[in-house]
């Protein structure tokens, strides 16, 4: 199942024993293999999962977890802590990518990152969802109405990089048959 980042952060965390160990406020992820790695969380208060960390951001690792209204950590409270790290912040972020400019293999701008979709069964990233420029939609000959915009969702195989702006390895005039567009 694909789900927007936005439904996955600001879920609580529930453990199969029912215990409610905190918020999740990120997604860590690998960004050449684009798997997620970790979702950063802070704990509840009383809910000490790791010695000395106390209320702090934590990273539980993805084992199985099961999404509905809360995320679901199909273990009980007292093996969570074998599955929670200290977060850092050398381990790529999807809140970081948020709005972030993306540009073609030609340095040409397409758009900026509305949300990334995430594989909540695999726990990859699949697509960035992208509000493409006036100058893109003009580049591919796309039309648009008065008002609307147009919303694409770029597959992450097209990516080259993530840093401070999004790379994709396709130039401009390749972009129209690699994209879906899922808004205009």
């Amino acid at each position: 199942m694909a789900i927007n980042f936005e439904g996955v952060v600001g879920r609580q965390m529930i453990t199969s024993d029912a215990y409610d160990v905190g918020e999740i406020t990120d997604i860590r992820y690998d960004p050449f293999e684009w798997n997620v790695v970790g979702l950063r969380f802070k704990t509840k208060r009383g809910k000490e999962l790791a010695a000395g960390f106390g209320k702090a951001n934590l990273l539980i690792l993805p084992p199985k977890f099961a999404l509905n209204d809360v995320m679901i950590i199909n273990t009980p409270l007292g093996s969570v802590k074998e599955m929670v790290i200290p977060d850092n912040d050398n381990i790529s972020s999807l809140s970081a990518v948020i709005g972030q400019k993306v540009v073609t293999r030609d340095n040409l701008l397409v758009g900026n990152v509305v949300t990334v979709m995430v594989d909540t069964e695999a726990w990859k990233v699949n697509t960035f969802i992208v509000r493409l420029d006036k100058t893109a939609i003009e580049a591919m000959g796309m039309k648009k109405g008065l008002f609307a915009k147009i919303i694409v969702e770029i597959r992450t195989g097209l990516i080259l990089s993530s840093k401070d702006m999004v790379h994709l390895n396709e130039p401009m005039g390749g972009l129209r048959d690699n994209i879906s567009v899922i808004e205009s």
